[in-house]
């Protein structure tokens, strides 16, 4: 919690407006802000100075991890959180590589489960990732990646998280 606390006053202190032109929103910015947390022995890093809508956080995870391509996908398991974006994003509405309502196009799960190669063959980051890991493989290169910027303009969003690592140290994972 400190960290974050530290993180939203140095936001406060040295941000910078800038206009986010897809959302017509303006947001306070810093850049290269990263926060660690310890997940060891139980410990979940919950925000408690807001409310918190953990089951929505999880169901997206979940549609992630499934390889979800659709608001309403997301929608069944609990997660409204990708219906503007799929439905009310202008850009997206009028961008011809759209497949209809609810279509969200390549993001997230979709480049962690069905990443095209250059050949045009698929590739499932997150099941590379975990059989490696499975066979005590860590070659430094066990990550998942949703930033695809030749795809960019086949999804309604480009991502703000994109980059997991995954190393193996002895018998400890660290994420």
């Amino acid at each position: 919690m400190k960290q974050y606390l530290e993180l939203c006053q140095r936001i406060v202190d040295e941000g910078v407006w800038v206009e986010n032109k897809r959302t017509a929103t303006r947001c306070l910015t810093v850049i290269n802000a990263e926060l660690e947390y310890d997940v060891a022995n139980n410990k979940f890093p919950m925000i408690t100075t807001r409310k918190s809508y953990y089951k929505a956080a999880i169901a997206e995870l979940l549609g992630y991890l499934r390889g979800y391509n659709s608001a309403a996908q997301f929608r069944e398991i609990g997660c409204m959180t990708w219906d503007a974006n799929a439905n009310e994003n202008q850009a997206w509405l009028n961008n011809p590589n759209r497949k209809g309502e609810d279509d969200m196009g390549r993001v997230y799960g979709v480049q962690a489960r069905d990443w095209q190669r250059p050949d045009g063959t698929p590739l499932d980051q997150l099941e590379k990732v975990i059989d490696n890991l499975k066979n005590g493989v860590d070659d430094r290169g066990e990550i998942i990646t949703f930033y695809n910027p030749g795809e960019f303009d086949l999804g309604c969003l480009r991502p703000c998280m994109h980059t997991h690592t995954f190393s193996l140290l002895g018998d400890t994972l660290y994420l």
